[in-house]
């Protein structure tokens, strides 16, 4: 048999002491880190931590950064820069989960506004949550 291998050609784990840094609890994370994050991870947490705590944190974040999610789309939205508020085509930019990028939309209606999350329905989501 060969170095490592059993009688029957099987490998064997070898013996080894791990090392009592690697069996520790990583730190919490803390709700003012959010605040540091780039975009790209906020909306990593929000789309791939459906229905947990950071998800509700990360929804906070973003919406603080005048980014707002659309209830029917489920797409984050945020205003154009140098666009006046209201509906005007090309007024929005929206975070397309296919692609990862922010992408220009053009189909905004007085109804697409209705369909945005409030800031109280996210403060109640995460009250509840705790």
């Amino acid at each position: 048999a060969g170095r490592g291998e059993g009688a029957a050609g099987r490998k064997e784990t070898p013996e080894f002491d791990l090392p009592q840094c690697y069996v520790m609890q990583p730190p919490p994370l803390k709700t003012s880190h959010f605040s540091k994050f780039q975009l790209e991870t906020l909306f990593y947490i929000f789309y791939n931590l459906p229905k947990d705590l950071l998800q509700l944190y990360s929804a906070y974040e973003l919406h603080n950064r005048d980014w707002r999610y659309h209830k029917d789309l489920k797409l984050w939205f945020t205003r154009a820069p140098g666009t006046a508020p209201g509906y005007e085509r090309g007024a929005y930019i929206y975070f397309d989960i296919t692609s990862w990028e922010r992408r220009p939309f053009h189909e905004a209606t007085r109804n697409f506004l209705e369909g945005f999350l409030s800031e109280e329905e996210i403060r109640t989501s995460l009250s509840n949550a705790k």
